[in-house]
């Protein structure tokens, strides 16, 4: 994955920094190389980006899989 398509990538999930380093583990440095095309984005990264927006699935429902708890404030 490119960095202009990881940045979209990005962008049209609406993840935030706060969110990119939460959902994949990583640290505000690693975010801005994997933008900049510094530093290659991992292939489980690019692949959990492009099943996110391939099948519309939000940031949210995203983490809750991630994380393996249903957040009750987020059903319904």
């Amino acid at each position: 994955m490119k960095a202009s398509e990881y940045k979209a990538a990005v962008a049209v999930t609406g993840l935030d920094t706060a969110g990119v380093e939460k959902l994949f583990g990583v640290d505000q440095l690693t975010h801005r190389r994997w933008a900049s095309g510094e530093q290659e984005v991992p292939r489980a990264v690019a692949l959990c980006l492009l099943l996110m927006t391939a099948a519309n699935v939000s940031v949210a429902q995203t983490q809750i899989l991630a994380d393996g708890e249903p957040r009750l404030a987020l059903a319904g």
